[in-house]
């Protein structure tokens, strides 16, 4: 940070600012979005902001790079003041589901087009409407601290400007060429209350297996689910994970079909909402594909995985809960 401080304060400096947009849609699936190259370059990677703690991954206590994909973006409005209410960024992008439509490869080798239209028809998205909620996280830095394809992660933090971190509240407007969406802070969000945390009696508010992922949240459910999968309603789908086939991207599959993934030693059960066409992976074809092996939320739904067993329905109950609800709170007649 101290190296890139010294270089904006030179007089004249030989380098670009680069702005990038990492853009989480509401699925979860992450696009990583700049608004341009420089000296005919076609491609821009940058390091994640988060160090990679997946034991089994290649870029393992590193920041993993990510290839940021050009597109006319902008951002302004962007102020901090001492009183008076919070600013509302404006975020300028081209209209990317009609643009989707039309754009080709471009034959540079790396199909960025073709990328962001697989990305739109994959999460569902028709309309700017399907992208509020989104979050986006505002970075820059100098072209000379950005990477190439052909270098590795880095073990070392990014060197960036402080980042800035908004929420897709509205669409304000649009044609056929460019939408403008409202931002929002996320402490400005209607509803949003202080603390974070509402005592709740019946659900349980950590993130499925969160603690299992990346720390977050108190559910550490194991990331092979220990070889017990159960649904929505607290029913088992299968306490024998090798009866379910691991999905192909070169094969299709009917309405209703099951199949599992397995990324980062993490197992996953999922069943095909309608008929399913080759390469719609189920982790980022939202539209697709819905997973099975979720939690219930309530305290019935930790009984049967953290006290079941893998041979019959007894539950254990000298085992404790990592429930995060409140059940005590509980009206009871």
């Amino acid at each position: 940070m101290t190296d890139l401080i010294d270089t904006v304060q030179l007089q004249e400096t030989d380098d670009a600012v680069i702005h990038l947009f990492d853009v989480r849609l509401p699925s979860g699936t992450v696009v990583y979005l700049t608004n341009g190259l420089e000296g005919g370059a076609t491609n821009i990677y940058f390091p994640q902001k988060t160090l990679d703690d997946d034991s089994n991954s290649a870029t393992y206590n590193k920041y993993p790079l990510k290839e940021y994909v050009a597109i006319p973006i902008e951002i302004s409005g962007i102020a901090a003041e001492a009183s008076g209410p919070m600013a509302r960024p404006t975020l300028s992008i081209a209209n990317i589901p009609v643009l989707a439509r039309t754009l080709v490869s471009d034959g540079d080798g790396t199909a960025d087009e073709t990328l962001m239209e697989n990305i739109i028809s994959a999460e569902g998205i028709e309309s700017n409407v399907d992208l509020l909620d989104s979050r986006v996280t505002y970075r820059k830095t100098l072209l000379s601290y950005a990477y190439a394809s052909t270098d590795t992660a880095p073990s070392t933090p990014p060197v960036e400007f402080p980042t800035e971190t908004y929420l897709i509240d509205r669409v304000g407007q649009e044609n056929q060429l460019s939408v403008q969406f409202e931002l929002a802070s996320p402490f400005d969000i209607e509803g949003v209350v202080v603390p974070g945390r509402i005592v709740v009696g019946k659900y349980c508010p950590w993130r499925y297996q969160g603690y299992s992922i990346s720390r977050d949240g108190g559910c550490n459910w194991p990331l092979n689910s220990s070889g017990r999968f159960y649904d929505i309603n607290n029913d088992v789908i299968t306490k024998n994970i090798g009866v379910i086939a691991t999905y192909s991207a070169s094969n299709t599959y009917s309405l209703g079909a099951t199949v599992k993934t397995i990324v980062n030693s993490h197992t996953k059960i999922w069943k095909a909402l309608r008929n399913v066409p080759t390469n719609r992976p189920p982790e980022t074809s939202g539209a697709y594909w819905e997973r099975l092996d979720v939690c219930s939320k309530t305290i019935r739904g930790c009984k049967v995985r953290f006290q079941g067993n893998a041979t019959d329905d007894i539950l254990d109950t000298s085992f404790a809960l990592p429930f995060g609800g409140f059940p005590g709170t509980k009206k009871f007649k």
